[in-house]
């Protein structure tokens, strides 16, 4: 038997969409960052207290006072949404 992943041999074969959901919570949060913080010049200047001070204010302070549904409503204005990372798909690989 071929392992494929680690999560498997604990049992955790249902693990895969977790992943996918990270992705989707970091495309939309990127995406709301983008509007107020230079990202793209913080991290070329080697600065990222900006990047960090905007997901301590929105996401890190928020710890396990919030559900995931309400702390990306609060951090992002809205529900979880695809969009934001279809655009982050179709930016990167088209």
């Amino acid at each position: 038997m071929c392992v494929i992943t680690i999560h498997y041999t604990d049992g955790a074969f249902g693990y895969f969409p977790s992943y996918t959901l990270g992705a989707m919570y970091a495309a939309q949060y990127m995406a709301v960052m983008k509007k107020t913080v230079d990202v793209d010049g913080a991290i070329l200047s080697g600065d990222l207290s900006p990047i960090f001070t905007w997901l301590s204010d929105n996401i890190w302070s928020k710890g396990s006072l919030l559900t995931t549904d309400e702390l990306v409503k609060q951090a992002t204005g809205e529900t979880l949404n695809a969009a934001h990372f279809k655009a982050h798909l179709i930016s990167r690989y088209l």
